[in-house]
Formats: structure tokens, C-alpha cells, sequence
């Protein structure tokens, strides 16, 4: 299984440095070596054949699935005859607005688009401004709105190792930049709209309007704020660059070491309560119970936090070794890992893009290399009959 998601892992990253999309026609090619499982094992020579087909194979399948869900974006593109001009859009503001000097600026999911002839794109990142009034428009997340926006297709800079924001953008499926124009029909329709997502920032948005409400002008509501709910926007520019030169700019980040600690609070608490009552027991063992809360708990505070990768890799491996508790299996910590990886990257292709994702799954990696070795190899847990998941390294999720 491992080899299967480094593999599958390789073959994302291959297509990502292509300089332009392959036909997806080619994955055809590879039909044969599906049948590489089927092959005979016998003999040593039959089983490293074998295993370097079923490498191929799982190679394949990452580059195909990267470049297919590449397709999938780059098809919604924004023509250029469009651009700069103004277009009414009816849409849900997608994330919780972000203040910046001169406004707003937040993720727009277009539902409808009011202006004939017009092509626009199903997810923008748009800007509002303070006009003549001194104020921006009074956005908030999950709200529907009726915008009039001018736009233009995401275009990055050449220089090299500098911040590449189109990449960037098409991660996160931003095809179209732009403003909400201050003298156009901009109008509320609805102050909520019932979607998962949206109630996610909804919450994200509640926290932190009541922190700036609590702290006020206090010195660190912002790294309170971003060590809260992720939003690193709320720390002052000043602050960042004494940050950034002390060298703890890193600090101001939600960890999969924060999510797993209040994951580990909440295990602690359900199976203590959880072996008060025999009858909660005698219906379900209590470490399988608090496995279930734990995980929860992590998923809560990953999405409360913006879901970065760290967040993602920390909730995959948990979901692994809570699955694991609940199938009464023992799991490797190499599986854990390369689980939570191939999970990473189904959800998010462009994940081996950013250097946060090798260096969040290099890091666990190392730590789980090292203390295996200083702590000899690990029993698991063992609970009833069965062998339950665990791993002496669990708190360095």
C-alpha cells in the first residue's frame, strides 16, 4: 500500500511539471497493465516484475487523475473579450471577507450571470473598495448578492521563486480575478444560504468577530485570531515582519500539532466519561467511542482553521488510526502516512506544488523514522479480543 500511494504520489507531481496538458487519451496506453495483479508471483523474478507493473500502474493513475481534474479547471476559463468589462453577476459570497487598506476581498461562487452573452467562471475572487462614503460594502460570508464586477483572467509573474499567483489561483479554482464596481447595482438578496461550506465560514466569520469585539485594539488580537481560525490577514503588516525576521512567522499557523492535541483533550475526556456508565460500555467499547470523538473534534477545528494541508494530513491520519481502532486492526505508521497522502492528494492535486506539503509530510515522516527506532517496534493497543490501532507517535500527528 505504501509504494502504491508514493507512486501514485510521483505521478501528480510528474504531471504538474509538464509545461502543457497531456491528452487524457494517452491513460488508454496503460489499460494493460491492469492486469499486473493477475500476473504470477512465484517466483522471485515473477514478483519483482510484477511489483515494478503495479508501480507503473499506480504512477499512471496519478498522472491521468491530476491532469483530468486539471482539465476539469482550466475549461472554466473566462474569455478575454470579457475582460474589463462590467458584468452583473448573482452569486454567495464563498469564504469570510478579508480586510485589506483599501477594502475587502473574498472568494464569489457565481449562481447566475445577469448581463447577455457574458461567460463567467463558477468561482471568483473579487475585491470591494472604500468609495466616496469612506466604508466598503457590508459583505458577509453566505450571503447572496447581486454584484456588478469587472474581471480579468489570473496572471502571475515571471520572476523566479517569487509568489506565483496564478498557480495559486487555479489550486483553488479562482478562474477570474477582479472588483465589485461601487456605482453598480450591488444589492443583497438573501443573508444566508444553507450549504455546509458556507456554515463553515459562517462560523469561521462569528469567532472572529467576536474576538475583535473582546480584544478590541489589543496589541495581539490578530495572532490571537490566527492561531484561532487561521486567519493569518488579521496580524498587522508590522507585526509580520518582526515576525518574519525573529524567524517565528511559522508560529503564527494552525499545526497539525494544535489539531491534535485538542483531538487527544477530546479522546481523553469522551472514554473517561464514556467508562462511567456500564451501559454505554456494554454497548460500545469505550476507546471506540472516544476514537469517534477525538476525530470529530479534529475535523471541527481543521475546517474552523481553514483546512490547510497540515490540517488535512493531521485529520487523514487520524481518521486511519481511528478506522483502524474501530475494525480492531494494527496499522503501520508508514500506512497512516502514505493514507493520509494519497488522501491530500485526491482532494487537492496541486498540494505537491507547495513546499508546506513536503515539508509537513517530510517532517512526520522523520519523526516517526527516528523514534521507531528508539522506541522498538509498537504493539498496538489492545482492547477485547482484538488487536486495536496505535502508535507510540500519535501525539506528533
Amino acid at each position: 500500500m505504501v509504494s502504491v500511494c508514493l507512486f501514485f504520489a510521483f505521478g501528480v507531481w510528474l504531471l504538474q511539471q509538464q509545461a502543457a496538458l497531456p491528452d487524457l487519451h494517452i491513460a488508454g496506453w496503460f489499460a494493460p497493465l491492469l492486469a499486473a495483479p493477475l500476473l504470477p508471483h512465484r517466483t522471485p523474478w515473477q514478483r519483482a516484475i510484477r511489483r515494478v507493473l503495479v508501480a507503473a500502474i499506480a504512477c499512471a493513475l496519478g498522472f491521468s487523475y491530476a491532469a483530468w481534474v486539471a482539465q476539469l479547471r482550466l475549461a472554466d476559463s473566462f474569455p478575454a473579450e470579457w475582460q474589463g468589462k462590467d458584468i452583473e453577476v448573482v452569486g454567495v459570497v464563498a469564504e469570510m471577507p478579508r480586510q485589506h487598506e483599501r477594502g475587502l476581498s473574498f472568494a464569489f461562487d457565481v449562481e447566475r450571470v445577469a448581463t447577455p452573452g457574458a461567460r463567467v467562471p463558477s468561482r471568483l475572487r473579487l475585491s470591494t473598495y472604500i468609495g466616496e462614503e469612506g466604508e466598503a460594502l457590508a459583505l458577509r460570508a453566505a450571503e447572496r448578492w447581486q454584484l456588478t464586477v469587472r474581471l480579468k483572467q489570473p496572471h502571475g509573474t515571471s520572476n523566479p521563486y517569487s509568489f506565483d499567483f496564478e498557480a495559486w489561483a487555479l489550486e483553488r479554482n479562482l478562474r477570474a480575478t477582479g472588483y465589485v464596481h461601487g456605482k453598480g447595482d450591488n444589492r443583497r438578496l438573501d443573508a444566508g444560504v444553507a450549504a455546509p461550506g458556507y456554515f463553515v465560514e459562517q462560523m469561521r466569520e462569528s469567532v472572529r468577530e467576536h474576538f475583535r469585539r473582546t480584544l478590541g485594539d489589543a496589541e495581539y488580537a490578530g495572532v490571537l485570531i490566527a492561531l484561532a481560525i487561521g486567519d493569518q490577514g488579521s496580524i498587522p503588516a508590522a507585526q509580520w515582519q518582526v515576525f518574519a525576521r525573529t524567524g517565528v512567522n511559522h508560529l503564527m499557523s494552525i499545526s497539525g500539532l494544535h489539531i491534535t492535541m485538542l483531538a487527544g483533550m477530546a479522546f481523553a475526556l469522551a472514554y473517561t466519561a464514556w467508562r462511567r456508565s456500564t451501559r454505554l460500555v456494554l454497548r460500545l467499547p469505550a476507546r471506540k467511542a472516544a476514537a469517534a470523538a477525538g476525530l470529530l473534534v479534529a475535523l471541527a477545528y481543521a475546517l474552523l482553521s481553514g483546512y490547510s494541508v497540515p490540517a488535512q494530513r493531521t485529520v487523514y491520519m487520524l481518521a486511519v488510526i481511528a478506522a483502524a481502532l474501530w475494525l480492531s486492526r494494527a496499522v503501520a505508521a508508514s500506512q497512516i502516512l502514505a493514507a493520509a497522502l494519497l488522501a491530500v492528494l485526491l482532494v487537492d492535486p496541486w498540494a505537491v506544488l507547495s513546499p508546506g506539503f513536503w515539508l509537513s509530510f517530510g517532517a512526520v515522516a522523520l519523526i516517526f523514522y527516528v523514534t521507531a527506532h528508539r522506541l522498538g517496534y509498537s504493539r498496538g493497543l489492545q482492547e477485547g479480543g482484538g488487536q486495536a490501532a496505535g502508535h507510540p507517535l500519535a501525539s506528533s500527528l
